[in-house]
Parts: structure tokens; sequence; C-alpha cells
């Protein structure tokens, strides 16, 4: 994996951004991507994705797609400051927009007081409401992302499934719930809402500066699609909080949704997850056990 962009890359986000850069350097790398922190001259700090030549997997949109999405919400009226996109670039495959300035949530919530935290949590429910009712299905269409009307689980997720539920080295008590979860899951397909979606929502793609949401980004996920995929990270990540993102939510779109489905959605898609911690053993085995308590609480087991 690189660590520096190479010159002529370089030269052409400088062509692109019509601006001097002073300084680049690497400030994320993933499986598909590579992020940039890059500083021009007269003062501008921008972000620029690139496409890795040697990507894991393909992801559920190109850049240029991502770039795409991005740059239409940012011309909405949102509740919340999404990238405000100024380039974009199929060859090489790579975007660039505006800095946004802010610690990652995953960071700072800890930090938080309880009524921060709860702030925090509304906001986010205000803005996938907002994205649900001002992006539509024929923006979608547009910017070339998947629009899906299905109610079932994501194929990788079926596929998880039906490994681990025969895996004799899982425990029988969680085979025995997230098979629950399961039939819960289907049992609900009718209560299903279906909009646009960031499709990767968690603590690692919200901003937060002066303990107020300062920006959301990466929309290489997002879709047209089932809501409950939307809210799964946040049961994951803030079991005790999650509500007042949903609660707000279902106030601002007017959309009722199954608190059922949402949270038997989130454990069977994280279900390969809390195997493999239960399975690390030490403290990633209590923390998978904990995991598995607070799913039960949560629906009622």
């Amino acid at each position: 994996m690189k660590n520096s962009m190479n010159t002529a890359h370089k030269l052409k986000i400088q062509e692109l951004l019509g601006k001097e850069i002073i300084s680049c350097i690497v400030k994320g790398e993933g499986a598909v991507n590579v992020a940039y922190e890059v500083k021009t001259k007269d003062g501008g700090t921008y972000v620029v994705k690139q496409e890795r030549e040697d990507k894991q997997f393909e992801p559920q949109n190109n850049l240029v797609t991502e770039a795409r999405v991005a740059k239409q919400l940012n011309g909405l009226p949102l509740s919340v400051l999404t990238s405000r996109v100024v380039f974009i670039s199929e060859n090489p495959s790579m975007y660039g927009y505006e800095y946004i300035q802010g610690d990652l949530l995953r960071n700072v919530w800890g930090a938080l007081s309880e009524e921060e935290k709860i702030d925090v949590c509304k906001s986010l429910g205000t803005f996938h409401a907002d994205i649900a009712k001002k992006f539509t299905k024929e923006m979608s269409r547009a910017c070339g992302i998947e629009i899906s009307e299905s109610t079932g689980l994501h194929p990788e997720i079926v596929s998880d499934y039906n490994r681990l539920i025969v895996d004799t080295t899982v425990p029988n008590n969680l085979i025995g719930l997230v098979k629950q979860a399961r039939r819960m899951f289907d049992d609900t397909a009718k209560e299903s809402v279906f909009h646009f979606i960031h499709n990767d929502a968690h603590h690692e793609n919200i901003l937060i500066k002066d303990k107020k949401i300062s920006g959301i980004i990466d929309f290489g996920e997002s879709m047209y699609g089932e809501v409950a995929k939307e809210f799964s990270r946040y049961i994951r990540d803030f079991p005790n909080h999650f509500q007042y993102i949903v609660s707000t939510y279902e106030q601002a779109s007017g959309n009722k949704l199954s608190h059922e489905r949402l949270v038997s959605n989130a454990l069977v898609s994280g279900f390969v997850d809390i195997v493999e911690e239960y399975q690390k053993g030490g403290e990633y085995r209590l923390r998978a056990e904990k995991s598995v308590e607070v799913y039960k609480t949560l629906l009622g087991m």
C-alpha cells in the first residue's frame, strides 16, 4: 500500500482545484480507497479520496457515484453539513471535497454528557429524516446508486447466518437467540420503510465539533433501500441511546418503524462480528457476551 500520492495525481489534483498544493498527507487508508488531506497555498484544506489500485473488494458505489451523491446532497437544505465536492475525476478515480473540521464521534462519545449524547442522537434522527424526504428515488436513480425494494437480508448476511448456525464452536444460546431474531425480522417484512439511506452511518463517519455534529461523510455505501439497514450500527454502537435517533426520525419523517424489525436486523447483521469476538476469547469474549445480553433485553427475550 502506497502512503503517498504519485506526482502525476498531485498535478492532476492541482489542475482540478486550480490552486497550488503545498502538502498532501495520508489521512486514512481503507480496503478500497485512500483519503488524503491536501493543503493549498491560499490556506484551503481539502480531502481527496482516491481508489486503491489493489482494492480488496468492489464497494457498493464507485468513487464517481459516491461523489455525485455527495454533490447532490450538499445542494439540499439539510440540517447537518455533508461533503462539499469541489472536483470529480474518472481517470484516475478520485474526488475532492472541502475539509470539515471535527473529531470522530467514536473518539469523543465517552467525553460527552448524557444531555449532549441525547442531543447528538436527536440531530442524527433529524438528518436521516431529512435525506429520506429530500433525496428522492429519482435523484437516487440519476446518481446511479442501487434501487432496492427487497425486504430480505443482504445475501452476504444470509450466507454468514447459514454458516454460523451450524458451527459447533458457536454457543447454543447465541444460535437460538439469532434464530429467533431472524424469524422476528422475517415476520415484520410488511412494516418495511423504503427511501434513500446513507447505509454506512456509524461513529467513524460522524464528525463532532464543540459537542455538536459538524458533518457526516462517506456515502460510498448509500442506496435507495430499507431504513432498517440505516439504524443497524447505531443499535450496535449505542444500545442505550439509539432510541433517541429513531424517535426523532419518526417524528421528523412521519414514518413509523418497527422496534422489533430494527433490533432483529441489527443482531442478525452483526452475528458474524459477535462470533468473531467470542472466538478471540479474553476481553473480546466478555464484550460479545455483553452484546448478547443487551440484544436479549432489547428484544424482550
